[in-house]
């Protein structure tokens, strides 16, 4: 029966990696076609995926709690990144690294706490991949993507500087946080009257 445990995390790992693949096939705008940042983050995810799935391949013994705890961070991506696809169906947003200016600024769903949720949904599935087999050498895979997505969402925020709408996401910053919420965000708080 312990294959059941491994298994596990292997299906909803695969289920995190086809959503992803998804969304920039077909959720996510290009408007400057396939960029150079893109590329890396193409890249590196696929190396990733296939160094994760063989882990998970080659730690048969997974605890129960190990599963378990893998498995929630896993459905939690999962959640998190339907979420903001939700959010954001009616004008999809631009894809990582992309140079537009950003049109509109969303504040509702999961960016009422958090500003980057698509990059802390990916952060959770390669971190569910390490507590899943406990294997050390993924370590470097979620420190290589979280550096990624770090550069990215700091450009993405670089971008709503120089933009119309720079004093609003000035104020939207106050209270989250890039990938985590902010502590005392879940307090509620006035809406900003931003486009959401």
């Amino acid at each position: 029966m312990i294959w059941n445990w491994y298994l596990v995390p292997l299906v909803l790992l695969l289920s995190c990696l086809t959503s992803f693949s998804w969304a920039m096939r077909k959720f996510f705008s290009k408007p400057s076609g396939d960029n150079s940042g893109m590329k890396v983050i193409r890249a590196t995810s696929a190396s990733f995926a296939v160094i994760h799935i063989a882990a998970i391949l080659l730690t048969p013994d997974v605890s129960a709690r190990q599963c378990l705890t893998a498995s929630t961070l896993y459905l939690a991506a999962l959640g998190l990144f339907f979420w903001s696809i939700r959010v954001n169906w009616q004008s999809s947003l631009s894809a990582a690294f992309s140079p537009d200016c950003p049109r509109h600024l969303v504040n509702r769903g999961p960016y009422h706490w958090v500003r980057h949720p698509f990059y802390c949904a990916y952060l959770l599935t390669w971190l569910a991949g390490f507590v899943a087999t406990g294997r050390w050498w993924l370590l470097p895979t979620i420190a290589v993507m979280a550096a990624v997505y770090l550069e990215a969402a700091r450009r993405e925020e670089e971008k709503f500087a120089g933009s119309q709408l720079a004093q609003a996401y000035r104020e939207y910053k106050k209270s989250t946080g890039r990938f985590l919420p902010k502590p005392g965000s879940w307090i509620p708080r006035p809406k900003m009257g931003l486009r959401g």
